[in-house]
């Protein structure tokens, strides 16, 4: 691969061990926390290491570092190869997908070097990412200003991921796609219908539509309770402004907080199937 330039130093399986290990540890985001764990007896002797084979900080930093931009694209190839190969192992009937960004927050980095401001109202970045049984199968990484449907990049995740689902696990799994409020646009409902999948979105709640549901009648709305909390809803039809068609649409409302029931226009979903 030429990361690595000399034998000194730790080995490039160590390093990957110690970064894995850190992912699965979550305990903290900052590469600082690799100067602190190597003086951590306990923690070398978890991940069976020496001191001398401990990283420092500067060591994962130059390690990022030696990647060019161009092995972004090998490493979402080997992320949808683990998914395809864990579809293989688990055999699952239905695939659930989401569709989504994480902000990353650079604000406390003392260099912020390309950050961008986002709509949490940091700087940092806003990679996008589809995500299976809370695994990342492929993402994208992205500047913070881009917001979740930014140019063609989900359409392009999308029809990518769902095509080799079809051609290397089964061409007749039922797929189901989640989306937020972020991507609830036409260009990708239409794909999602080329592809012969089922999405599930979050809409964005317009005053037409608050109108329009205000004046449904009483008896068209049924319950729907979960063990937790009781919820009123009803369906419609719904299209936004120059759609070409009607999507299935669910707008839901819950009965009760605690034990005080609730009046008027509470919460929306608008959910294409």
């Amino acid at each position: 691969m030429g990361i690595r330039k000399s034998r000194k130093g730790v080995s490039i399986w160590n390093i990957f061990k110690q970064i894995m290990c850190n992912f699965y540890d979550g305990t903290s985001r900052h590469l600082t926390c690799f100067d602190e764990i190597k003086r951590d007896e306990g923690y070398r002797a978890a991940i069976e290491n020496r001191e001398e084979e401990m990283l420092s900080s500067h060591q994962v930093k130059r390690f990022f570092k030696s990647f060019s931009w161009l092995s972004g694209g090998a490493f979402r190839k080997i992320l949808k190869r683990l998914f395809i190969w864990r579809l293989q192992i688990g055999k699952p009937q239905v695939i659930k997908l989401t569709l989504d960004t994480m902000v990353m927050d650079n604000d406390e980095a003392k260099k912020r070097h390309a950050v961008q401001p986002t709509y949490k109202k940091v700087k940092g970045f806003q990679p996008l990412q589809i995500i299976w049984n809370r695994k990342i199968v492929d993402a994208v990484f992205r500047g913070g200003k881009k917001h979740s449907n930014y140019g063609n990049t989900a359409v392009n995740m999308i029809t990518a991921i769902v095509n080799q689902i079809r051609k290397e696990y089964d061409p007749k799994v039922t797929i189901i796609l989640r989306l937020d409020s972020g991507f609830f646009d036409e260009e990708i409902m239409e794909t999602c219908e080329k592809l012969n999948i089922a999405v599930v979105c979050t809409g964005k709640f317009y005053e037409k539509t608050k109108e329009y549901i205000q004046g449904l009648p009483e008896e068209g709305w049924r319950i729907y309770d979960n063990g937790h909390q009781e919820w009123e809803y009803t369906e419609f039809g719904y299209r936004y402004g120059s759609w070409k068609r009607f999507y299935r649409a669910l707008y839901t409302k819950p009965a009760y907080e605690g034990q005080q029931r609730l009046f008027g226009v509470v919460r929306s979903c608008v959910d294409s199937l």
